[in-house]
Order: C-alpha cells, then structure tokens, then sequence
C-alpha cells in the first residue's frame, strides 16, 4: 500500500449531500459517482488502494473504508472513500481481494489518512508476499484483503525481477545517487497522471538498497 494524500472532494458530492434523504447509489446519484472514480483515480496515481495494481474509471471499485453497514453516517464522507480493483469479484472468495474480498470487515488502517503512515508498516518479502510490522494488520492483509493470493504473490515477484534486473543492467554496485533516481521515477506519475504498478513494493526495495550502498 501506499500512503494516500486525499484531495478536496468533488463540488457534485457536496451539492449532492445537500438533498433530502441523499444516499450513496441514491437517485441522481450516477454522475457524482463517476467524479468520485475521477478523483479517487488522481489520489491514487490509477492504482489501487490496497494492491496496488493499475485500475480506471470503467472497471474499479469505490471502496469504504468504514463499511456503509457499520457507518452509514460516512456513506457519502469523501475521507472514507478509496478506489480499488474489482478484486476478482465473481469467482469464489478466496480467489478475491481487496474491497470485494474485505465486505463489511473492519480494517484496522486507512490509507487515507496519513497519520496512520500505512506505507511505512508494510514489509514486502523476496517470494512476493506481503505483511505488516503490526502484527494484527499482518492477520488483516491475510484474512480480510486475503494481498497473498497466488496471482498478486507472482505479480509481485515479476515486478522485483524486473527492477532488479534494471539495477543490475551495469556491472558493479550501483550508486546512491543512481537508486535515487530509480526511486524518484517510481514517485513521479507519468503523463496520464500514473503510478506504476506495486509501486509501494519497488519503493520498499530500492528504499532498501540505498540504505546498504556505499
């Protein structure tokens, strides 16, 4: 996960909120929904906000944080809203992840709010798997994103092939100044406003190796 920096809320949203008996997927609700997709999609760089795989506006989720069920007050607060992949949605659940996978479970941290500094818990292992330095989120990752299912673990694994392959295109060890430059291309959304890909997991690793180069 990556740590999420929310943006001021759509106009829509608020205008939307003003109306009697206003409800999230309400009537009149369709438009304010896709500029919430559009708005989610720039906070986030176009991933999404739990695996961090690439997602759009035509196939993503919007996911509660607080579920709608167990805090309808925040069904239209923007602060508890996050875009997610569709999360495998269809097949049986312990192919899903994400929002689909999670329901109306609790999850102890937002990525939303900063003060959690989620990204900075998250430990991503050489075989692609993924857990926490707090161990009741670690359970979470498993039980409740269930981000160690056999496709995320193999994506991962190729995205750490990949960017070591990168850094080891020259011989010798590279430089701090040349993994600096690697983990500023990781930070910087291209031209259509992404990130790339499990972007938390390259950032985790070349975070790493700049910490041991000379």
């Amino acid at each position: 996960m990556l740590d999420i920096t929310k943006s001021a809320e759509p106009k829509t949203l608020i205008e939307y909120r003003t109306q009697p008996d206003a409800q999230y997927d309400g009537p009149q609700f369709t438009p304010v929904k896709s500029e919430i997709r559009e708005g989610l999609l720039q906070e986030q760089g176009h991933l999404c906000a739990y695996c961090m795989q690439r997602i759009k506006a035509s196939k993503m989720k919007v996911e509660h944080w607080k579920s709608q069920s167990a805090c309808p007050s925040r069904q239209l607060d923007y602060t508890n809203m996050l875009g997610c992949c569709m999360g495998n949605e269809g097949k049986p659940h312990k192919q899903q992840t994400c929002d689909t996978h999670k329901g109306d479970l609790p999850l102890k941290y937002n990525p939303a709010q900063l003060s959690y500094a989620v990204q900075s818990k998250m430990r991503y292992k050489g075989d692609g798997r993924v857990d926490s330095t707090d161990t009741e989120f670690t359970q979470q990752i498993e039980s409740v994103l269930n981000l160690n299912q056999t496709r995320l673990v193999s994506n991962r694994v190729a995205v750490l092939d990949e960017i070591q392959q990168q850094l080891n295109k020259k011989t010798g060890q590279r430089t701090k100044s040349e993994i600096s430059l690697q983990i500023k291309q990781a930070q910087t959304l291209n031209g259509k406003g992404q990130l790339k890909p499990f972007s938390g997991l390259i950032l985790n690793y070349l975070n790493k190796r700049l910490k041991k180069a000379d």
